[in-house]
């Protein structure tokens, strides 16, 4: 039991050391966690602001006086090796320092992806929260976490793993899995929604000003985190979106295997083998039945007609077939879960999901609205563009920008409203390393293809 095997390591004084980028929300609640549980220990934070680093163990309890700044690793080290926390502004000590696991939840593709490059080289494990850097260039990371015989993994907590665990529970079994994914409260209309707006639509009124992010959380709402968690799950697994963009409907955990299946068996897919993600609100805005905003599923059937009938008279959610069946779970409770994935990568060598060696799965850039010349986009969350999920050979072969890059792209030729931005409408920043293994990945992809 991973209860058992971590006392055991508390017991032998030989706690999981874990180093977390980014003392935000996210990041927050990792450090909290961590420090409630017996066998791991949050070693170091790291954070631009060294007073929020300091906050975030706090309020885990770790009192001021086991709390010491570094601005080196050979000064972390004894620090960590005495069970106290380090707090450092610079990412490279935490890197540098003894630790066994580099968490990054910075949410900046830019930094997570460096700060992933440096841990694998350094011989360190990786949890990936900044899903946008997984869906650019995890793939690549993941091959160099192979080669240097360490795990790059997804966050446990984080919806995405909570699905690939669905997925894989009901893949293993035997089902056929017909699509998989989370909810979320989604209208067509959010799409165009801005960070000037995004209280009212998130349902937080008078949130302005509290110390959130409101391009985060527009992104929440206009469907572009939503992408991007979905390709996460499509690169993991396999499956596919059903058309770009998916399909958004409202529908009940009581609903889901009566809409997610194939048309012809009187669903809304075009396809078995897909993901989804389902809106917690009818398109005139009233609340859905049972609805799965907070929740993930999974949808499936089986080709024996004996295990059919087991899925009705056990309580799961069927059509009216009884063909395909659901399984769901409620809730997720972000980063308090994910020392779940930095102790599996410790003590078992495992993820808790991981993308595919070659991905199969974008997230492109549409015009919020009309894009003009000279303009300078606000990538992720902003007022200019939104996310689609998209078939990654198809987003090579027709050159779309990929979200994960839009932020300070300057528009070099108009682009209409709704329409997709491709790479030869922007000029992008290609000097840094972010894109050099963006590029590396769509060489991936576009081997596949050939």
């Amino acid at each position: 039991m991973l209860n058992e095997r971590l006392a055991a390591r508390e017991r032998e004084g030989r706690p999981i050391r874990v180093g977390v980028v980014g003392a935000g929300r996210f990041g927050t609640m990792i450090v909290c966690q961590l420090a409630a549980m017996r066998g791991m220990r949050p070693s170091v934070v790291a954070d631009l602001d060294p007073a929020r680093a300091r906050a975030a163990l706090a309020l885990g309890g770790v009192a001021g006086d086991r709390v010491v700044e570094a601005d080196r690793a050979g000064r972390a080290n004894p620090v960590i090796a005495r069970g106290d926390s380090v707090v450092t502004t610079d990412s490279a000590v935490l890197v540098e320092s003894d630790l066994d696991v580099v968490v990054d939840a910075t949410g900046s593709p830019e930094a997570a992806a460096a700060t992933a490059q440096a841990a694998i080289r350094r011989g360190r494990h990786v949890v990936m929260v900044t899903v946008e850097a997984d869906v650019l260039v995890g793939s690549v990371l993941r091959r160099a976490a192979d080669e240097a015989g360490v795990v790059y993994s997804a966050a446990y907590g984080d919806q995405p793993a909570l699905i690939y665990e669905l997925y894989d529970w009901a893949a293993a079994l035997g089902l056929e899995v017909v699509a998989a994914g989370k909810g979320t409260k989604y209208l067509p209309a959010y799409r165009k929604g801005t960070p000037d707006d995004i209280w009212e639509r998130y349902g937080m009124p008078g949130h302005a000003g509290a110390g959130l992010n409101p391009k985060m959380y527009n992104s929440f709402t206009d469907g572009t985190k939503s992408a991007i968690e979905m390709a996460a799950v499509a690169n993991m697994t396999g499956l596919r979106p059903d058309v770009r963009g998916m399909h958004f409907p409202p529908v009940g955990t009581d609903r889901l295997p009566e809409v997610l299946k194939p048309r012809e068996e009187g669903g809304i897919l075009g396809h078995s083998g897909v993901v989804e993600v389902v809106s917690s609100i009818d398109r005139d805005g009233r609340p859905v039945p049972n609805d799965l905003r907070w929740g993930v599923y999974v949808v499936f059937t089986s080709p024996r007609p004996y295990v059919r009938g087991a899925f009705r008279d056990y309580g799961l959610a069927v059509d009216a077939s009884g063909r395909y069946a659901s399984f769901y779970r409620p809730y997720h409770l972000v980063g308090l879960e994910l020392p779940v994935s930095a102790a599996r990568a410790v003590l078992d060598g495992a993820p808790t999901g991981t993308p595919r060696p070659v991905p199969c799965a974008a997230v492109v850039s549409a015009a919020k609205r009309a894009l003009r010349a000279g303009e300078v986009l606000d990538g992720e969350g902003g007022a200019t563009v939104y996310g689609l999920v998209d078939d990654a050979a198809t987003a090579v072969r027709e050159r779309l920008l990929p979200i994960g890059l839009s932020h300070g792209a300057r528009v070099l030729r108009p682009v209409a409203e709704d329409g997709l931005v491709h790479l030869e409408d922007v000029s992008l920043e290609t000097s840094g390393p972010l894109y050099a293994l963006w590029k590396e990945q769509q060489a991936l992809v576009a081997s596949q293809v050939r």
